[in-house]
């Protein structure tokens, strides 16, 4: 990573705090850009969905670099193919999948930017869950404990909904 300073000023595209679990890659932190922006890459295989919920404090927009990506962004359901952006205001609830068969890879902007450590510390929840250290009830309580800090509100009762809009088995 090249530097002026104290300050990244440019980030290869190998580069940037990996978390593997989430297959989330730290790019551009918000402090590289006085909180003005987060941006993170991450990935999603086919068949996965990143389930409802709504951001209270931030913007979000992706781009797609790999794949096919579905979104439901209230209740607005578009498929966005590579070089594709998808807006997702704030107060607006989004869902996210990989409907396809070919790994999707985005590019995602939070404005204002802060929301770096929500990854971060999902990381951890999502690693324990993943292993069997804690079952789906303690791992949809530790989420919901974090995301309240975050502005952030899961909406699991409409994950059979939604997974039925994107064409996928209960």
């Amino acid at each position: 990573m090249a530097r002026k300073g104290n300050k990244e000023i440019f980030v290869g595209p190998d580069e940037g705090a990996r978390l593997p679990v989430l297959d989330v890659a730290h790019k551009v932190p918000s402090e590289s850009l006085g909180g003005a922006v987060t941006i993170v890459e991450w990935g999603l295989p086919p068949g996965v969905m990143i389930p409802p919920h709504t951001h209270g404090r931030e913007h979000e927009c992706n781009y797609v670099l790999k794949g096919e990506l579905t979104c439901d962004v209230g209740g607005e359901i578009v498929v966005a193919p590579v070089g594709s952006y998808v807006v997702k205001p704030k107060g607006v609830y989004h869902a996210l999948c990989n409907a396809g068969t070919e790994d999707v890879w985005v590019i995602e902007i939070h404005a204002p930017g802060g929301f770096e450590g929500w990854y971060d510390e999902y990381e951890e929840i999502a690693s324990k869950f993943a292993a069997g250290e804690i079952d789906e009830e303690e791992h949809r309580r530790a989420r919901a404990e974090l995301s309240e800090r975050y502005g952030v509100s899961f909406h699991d009762e409409r994950i059979p909904e939604v997974r039925a809009r994107f064409g996928l088995e209960p």
